[in-house]
């Protein structure tokens, strides 16, 4: 469609001009609620330009396109426009003629929401606003003072508490810069690239189809800020090739909805969350990506170990080399893709430049050198092809946290946070070991049919005071309900990975779901770790955080042997129990635990080490009988 390939490109060369501060140069001032809501009415329009309101165009086009654009672009115009006196007047009441525009105009951002989203995070929108307006008539804890129509449209549109926050001008300028950065790559060729070294690093290893998919899931990861799109990107290609090899396909769908979820815990990017964890707990983006990393790597550690004991398990082997990309090769040739995640890390943990600056200079730097090849090289249709990308990574995010201004401003209005924080503390009695398990059942179902950067807005706004007044450190409970809110992703009945996967490699949605929660149960485990032993966070000294991700990892790992029921040779029911036993002794910071626990995990190494030559001597008495 011409139309969205023009907004797409209006958007992305309006916001690369914003935050290279070109307009500045240029003597135009544009104050950040400006920048906001031209950001935020440019997607929100390309949203109804690209998404249909239901099966087919219910109401027609005029009502399912032409009319909300207008609505949101008139909107958008009118707080562009007028944002200086907005925020000089302080102004919270509506005149008539904005009441109804803010009616409007929020009414079309939700429904922006609902079409890349879903219902969940609507009806939670709704549910909050006219809380706002009616809390006055809740009973006991619930209640608070009512607002008038005129006053909670006020909040919401005119003043920068609602729509026009903090959340909207993180993701319209940080996120916004590394989702454009990630566009570039790919318009250059690195998804391929990518695909290629993981298959050139793993593809000959035992079940190198699986670790494959793992890899290049982990590196495409790095520069998407969608599970789903990870899913249905890199699945195309490994999936088929993971059946192809032997795996059967409920496994092969749920090896790629693990890894792909993965994506969302590994720096830099993280679904677009990390830099919101940043400015919510006012620390630097680089001190987020140092303290998810660990975690990550002990995630990705565990995933692999499991599809390499499930290789060993059916004998599967590696791919054919012959078959396989030269890694030289591969990296003689794709250098140019690599070399501005270097730059980024300099920048970023050594210069410690800003995030905007940082991914300013690493796109600069893409740019120039993706020009020294010639299949790298931004032709006219490459760099058209990048603009387009770089809009359609933010129809996921940016109407999402424009609409959930609304939820947050109706919290902050009645001071929702603060009663829900004294119920979960009075229910819970301040006892860890009940809070826990409610915020994160309550995490798990906000995330449900949610995008990781939606969820962590929930919960953090819901749930992370409770934790925090609890005495649990503010970045592991920030990471603790990030991750139970993304476990919705590889969980039945949800389950959105599953679901994609599964159409991919044409298995069972729930099949592949039950079966990534057991690929991916890490993620269901080290969260508490970061409650308990906040030192694998970084919190502490450097020798507390290897200590907590040797025991994390040797924990995962073998709790990851027990779901596959193989070590050295197949394992047996009570071996599974012991090994069970040892995985929850290692998890616990505690020497008295952690001591028998290891004990046992060398006897039972021994005990396959000992299995494995009988069977072997076994095999060779048969061979030599035969």
């Amino acid at each position: 469609m011409k139309a969205a390939l023009i907004v797409s490109v209006i958007w992305t060369l309006y916001t690369l001009s914003y935050l290279c501060n070109l307009f500045f140069y240029l003597g135009l001032v544009i104050p950040p609620t400006s920048h906001r809501a031209i950001s935020s009415g440019l997607i929100c329009t390309l949203v109804f330009l690209l998404f249909p309101a239901g099966k087919g165009e219910i109401g027609g086009i005029f009502w399912g396109k032409i009319l909300p654009i207008l609505v949101i672009l008139t909107g958008a115009l009118y707080i562009a426009i007028q944002a200086d006196a907005l925020i000089a007047d302080g102004r919270l009441v509506t005149t008539p003629s904005e009441t109804v525009l803010a009616a409007l105009f929020l009414a079309s951002v939700v429904e922006a929401a609902r079409r890349t989203t879903g219902w969940i995070l609507v009806g939670l929108i709704l549910l909050f606003f006219f809380y706002a307006v009616y809390s006055d008539s809740f009973p006991g804890f619930l209640k608070s003072t009512g607002f008038s129509y005129t006053m909670a449209l006020g909040w919401m549109y005119l003043s920068g508490e609602g729509v026009w926050g903090m959340i909207l001008g993180i993701v319209s300028t940080i996120v916004a810069g590394f989702i454009i950065f990630g566009g570039f790559l790919k318009a250059t060729g690195a998804s391929g690239f990518f695909t290629d070294l993981a298959l050139a690093l793993g593809g000959s290893l035992r079940g190198g189809a699986a670790k494959a998919a793992v890899l290049a899931s982990t590196l495409f990861g790095t520069i998407s800020g969608s599970t789903a799109a990870n899913v249905a990107t890199t699945g195309q290609i490994t999936i088929p090739l993971m059946k192809k090899t032997g795996y059967e396909k409920n496994y092969a769908g749920a090896v790629e909805a693990v890894a792909s979820l993965g994506g969302m815990f590994m720096p830099p990017v993280m679904g677009a969350t990390a830099f919101l964890i940043a400015e919510f707990l006012q620390i630097s983006y680089w001190e987020i990506c140092v303290a998810a990393f660990l975690p990550a790597v002990a995630y990705y550690i565990t995933l692999l170990t499991q599809v390499d004991l499930e290789a060993a398990k059916l004998g599967l082997r590696g791919l054919p080399r012959k078959s396989l990309p030269s890694l030289k090769k591969t990296l003689m040739g794709g250098w140019q893709y690599l070399a501005p995640f270097v730059l980024l890390l300099f920048l970023l943990g050594f210069l410690r430049y800003s995030p905007q600056t940082s991914i300013m200079y690493t796109l600069a730097a893409l740019v120039v050198v993706s020009s020294f090849r010639k299949n790298s090289r931004l032709t006219p249709r490459k760099l058209l092809t990048a603009l387009e990308e770089s809009a359609s990574g933010m129809v996921h995010i940016i109407p999402l946290c424009t609409a959930i201004g609304i939820l947050v401003g109706a919290i902050q209005m009645t001071g929702a946070a603060t009663k829900f924080t004294s119920i979960l503390l009075t229910f819970s009695g301040g006892d860890l070991w009940v809070l826990l398990p409610m915020a994160g059942l309550a995490a798990f179902i906000l995330g449900m049919g949610m995008t990781a950067v939606g969820v962590y807005i929930l919960t953090v706004v819901l749930l992370a005071p409770a934790l925090i007044r609890a005495g649990v450190e503010p970045l592991a409970a920030h990471m603790f309900l990030f991750y139970f809110g993304c476990l919705s992703f590889i969980t039945p009945p949800v389950a959105v990975e599953a679901f994609i996967a599964a159409g991919i490699s044409g298995g069972s949605p729930f099949k592949t779901g039950f079966r990534a929660m057991r690929l991916g149960f890490a993620a269901y485990l080290v969260p508490w770790v970061f409650i308990f032993n906040p030192g694998i966070l970084m919190i502490g000294s450097w020798i507390d955080a290897l200590k907590g991700f040797c025991f994390v990892t040797l924990g995962a790992v073998t709790m990851g042997a027990v779901f596959e029921g193989h070590v050295l040779v197949s394992l047996r029911w009570w071996e599974r129990g012991l090994l069970t036993v040892v995985a929850f002794c290692v998890f616990i910071p505690n020497w008295a635990a952690r001591v028998p626990g290891l004990v046992l995990l060398v006897l039972l190494v021994l005990s396959q080490v000992l299995r494995m030559r009988r069977q072997g001597a076994q095999s060779a008495i048969a061979e030599n009988n035969a």
